[in-house]
């Protein structure tokens, strides 16, 4: 690959969410980026989908460092697996987003494990025979950086997630300038977000949604609760300041909630007095319309404060119906239903509710199309990938790209997996990785894999069967009367009759079993031989072949 760049993205392209992409020379790589995906499948166990490190492991001589563009799970929530995984390089991070990570480094036990730098927007930093300069962008989290890579072969933008927003409410306005002196004097590849290109209007600004909280929060009676991304600071940062301006004490309530509003009293972007702040266990003391509630669970998490709010199930929080909820959040793709759900039972608490659709109470993190050419128009790429979002957003990207002047034959749309290197002269692809991704059940990250999901499933959909018998390990005799248990197979009025005639089904194979025992014969396959009968019996009688585990205890 001499004379040429590899590309190779492990999550984010063709998907919402385990954001990595490997950026290789000849000599050097960088991995942008560590991500992880909250999983569909948390029911059967999957709370995490990871990217697959066997790959990259192939390199991780080769590779040299973590960028984190930003402090997102979707960023960030991979780097403890890659550390475990073998990939011990050093991480640069913008501050935020360093102590963002250095918390996930500790909960992992990994806090000495690597060195973890804080990067400053417009502070080159060499990696090998590349110079990576993080330069300032505007996102729902702050601290967001986009990286500007300087290679041998000419200068690569990774705009990272980002939005034009004129008025923040926390942090600076994003660089442009920096954009446009770049494309003056030429790069060679535009890497950008694709999340929101399907939007033909521009985005609301930060200053915007400030303007109609308080206008809202002015006119509520009673309690407010504001439920949200525990890592979007600067609204955050917004709230605690209507708070103080109204007087209002803060009690936060979920677990990220209240790490993520430390972390930001430790970076300095909310400054609050402390005295202020109440336990959400100490609400009850206070008048009600005193009162402002944090709270996450904006996407409807089965488990999350907010959920067991909305079901009159948290040990603290009630609603009436003179309190505002506001769901200052957009919708993750896929979580329409579980949010659809969330607001229905929240109105069924007799509370005020306002979300997007109704009221301007949030404005999305992500560039809205005329946004994105915009940023293609100011850095004038002679090659463009599109970037984060599914492959609808990818193909759309795409096409603002070849319509705002990049060569068509210069635009390249690759999704996971799909190596590419790139040269002044052009993009080819030259290799598939496959099997990207990992399944896990939590931040120990133990696999869950292929077949254990299967029998998960299995065990979900045709419920469980349990034969329990003792025998003496040396006679062979058996010493006690079978026991049967049976889970997710049928509901209680005909459990009874169904263990009846199933214990009756061991009975008939234990007679044969004892007959041959009188003979001198012990068969080995007594377990399998009652597996298979009891199946038999559960399938003519309920229609399911459940999983049957016998359980002979020999002693």
């Amino acid at each position: 690959m001499k004379g040429a760049v590899r590309i190779t993205p492990y999550g984010g392209l063709g998907e919402i969410g385990m954001n990595c992409m490997l950026i290789e020379t000849a000599r050097s790589a960088i991995l942008v980026d560590c991500g992880l995906m909250f999983s569909e499948l948390d029911h059967f166990g999957v709370e995490f989908i990871i990217p697959n490190f066997s790959h990259l492991l192939k390199k991780k001589d080769k590779i040299k460092a973590i960028f984190a563009t930003h402090g997102h799970e979707d960023h960030i929530g991979a780097i403890p697996f890659a550390i475990k995984a073998g990939i011990r390089v050093p991480i640069y991070a913008s501050h935020f987003t360093s102590l963002m990570v250095r918390e996930r480094l500790k909960e992992a036990g990994l806090e000495t494990a690597v060195p973890l730098n804080v990067m400053s927007p417009g502070g080159p930093i060499e990696i090998g025979d590349m110079t990576i300069t993080p330069e300032r962008v505007n996102h729902s989290i702050i601290d967001s950086c986009a990286l500007f890579i300087d290679t041998p072969i000419g200068k690569i933008i990774h705009t990272g997630d980002f939005k034009m927003d004129p008025s923040p409410h926390f942090g600076d306005v994003m660089e442009w300038n920096v954009f446009r002196k770049s494309g003056d004097k030429g790069v060679l590849l535009l890497m950008s977000d694709s999340t929101n290109v399907e939007r033909e209007e521009e985005g609301i600004q930060d200053e915007h949604i400030s303007v109609k909280l308080e206008e809202v929060f002015a006119k509520a009676k009673g309690l407010i609760l504001v439920s949200m991304f525990s890592s979007n600071v600067g609204r955050m940062a917004n709230l605690f300041k209507l708070a103080e301006k109204m007087g209002k004490r803060i009690a936060l309530t979920g677990r990220s909630m209240e790490q993520n509003v430390r972390l930001a009293m430790e970076h300095g972007a909310i400054s609050f007095p402390r005295s202020h702040m109440i336990s959400i266990d100490e609400i009850d003391r206070y008048d009600r319309n005193r009162v402002l509630v944090l709270s996450t669970g904006c996407q409807g998490e089965p488990r999350s404060a907010l959920n067991r709010i909305a079901h009159d199930e948290h040990n603290y929080v009630s609603l009436t119906e003179d309190d505002l909820v506001i769901l200052s959040s957009s919708q993750i793709p896929g979580n329409e239903m579980p949010i659809s759900k969330l607001i229905n039972e929240l109105f069924r608490r007799g509370a005020h509710v306002l979300y997007d659709a109704i009221e301007d109470v949030h404005t999305s993190g992500h560039a809205t199309k005329p946004e994105l050419k915009k940023m293609i128009e100011m850095v004038k790429p002679k090659f463009f990938i599109p970037i984060h979002g599914e492959y609808r957003h990818l193909v759309h990207h795409a096409n603002l790209a070849a319509e705002t002047g990049v060569e068509e034959r210069n635009v390249c749309v690759i999704q996971n997996g799909e190596a590419i290197e790139i040269s002044p002269n052009g993009i080819e692809m030259v290799e598939e990785v496959t099997e990207l991704r990992v399944l896990v059940d939590g931040r120990e990250g133990n696999e869950i894999t292929k077949d254990l999901l299967r029998d998960r499933r299995r065990l979900a959909e045709t419920g469980v069967v349990i034969c329990m018998l003792a025998r003496e390990k040396e006679s062979g005799k058996i010493l006690t009367k079978p026991e049967i248990h049976a889970k997710g197979l049928v509901n209680e009025s005909f459990e009874s009759w169904l263990i009846d005639e199933a214990l009756t089904v061991v009975d008939q194979v234990l007679s044969v079993y004892k007959k041959e025992l009188r003979q001198g014969v012990i068969d080995p396959d007594l377990g399998e031989n009652i597996r298979i009968e009891l199946r038999r019996f559960f399938e003519r009688n309920v229609g399911k072949k459940p999983t049957v585990v016998p359980l002979i205890m020999d002693v």
